[in-house]
């Protein structure tokens, strides 16, 4: 079902849709400042209902696919941004404020070739057990090399500085976050993307 081969047409029908949603956003006043497919270099956990929802990346029911939400992505963002200084400061918004930019969902739009974009990986079960009663439960994961459409838009009247530091700034806070890597536990090594296209 989620042979690489069988995806391409579903592949394209994410690009065409992507497509049309930041054409939308360009006619109210954004403009693209950032639209990359980036591969993933360690798998990326989905979630399962036995798993609770901060350790897995959600499931799309329309496109019936995983994807990486705009909000993890805002948050991966965020979080790099607290580990930089710089004079120019990217605004996320906040409840009261409007975000100067907006993240888009990343969706996949290309797998690696005669792969499936689905992997089972496995995690020890937490807790005190004894060592004839370990567990390991099996976990949904994107196979690495997989390829996210990443889109970021901002309303260039907004920024809090020259477009080119603006970008810069931008940039370096991408790299940062998707070399640590999005979704469940980045701490053990998954969802990092292979940021050498930036």
């Amino acid at each position: 079902m989620f042979n690489c081969d069988g995806l391409r047409l579903l592949f394209s029908s994410i690009e065409n849709y992507m497509d049309r949603v930041i054409e939308a956003l360009e006619e109210h006043g954004y403009t693209t400042i950032f639209d990359g497919r980036l591969a993933l270099k360690t798998r990326l956990i989905i979630h399962l209902r036995n798993l609770p929802l901060e350790l897995s990346v959600p499931w799309d029911p329309y496109w019936n696919l995983p994807y990486i939400p705009a909000a993890t992505l805002r948050d991966a963002l965020k979080a790099a941004a607290q580990q930089i200084s710089t004079n120019c400061r990217v605004d996320f918004g906040t409840l009261e404020t409007p975000s100067t930019i907006a993240v888009l969902d990343a969706y996949p739009v290309q797998c690696p070739c005669c792969q499936s974009l689905v992997t089972v990986d496995y995690v020890e079960e937490e807790g005190v057990c004894e060592l004839s009663d370990i567990k390991q439960l099996p976990i949904l994961t994107v196979s690495s090399n997989t390829a996210f459409r990443i889109v970021l838009l901002a309303r260039k009247e907004n920024l809090s500085c020259p477009e080119d530091k603006f970008l810069d700034a931008l940039y370096l806070l991408i790299k940062i976050a998707l070399k640590r890597g999005v979704g469940a536990l980045t701490s053990l090594g998954y969802g990092a993307f292979n940021i050498n296209a930036i």
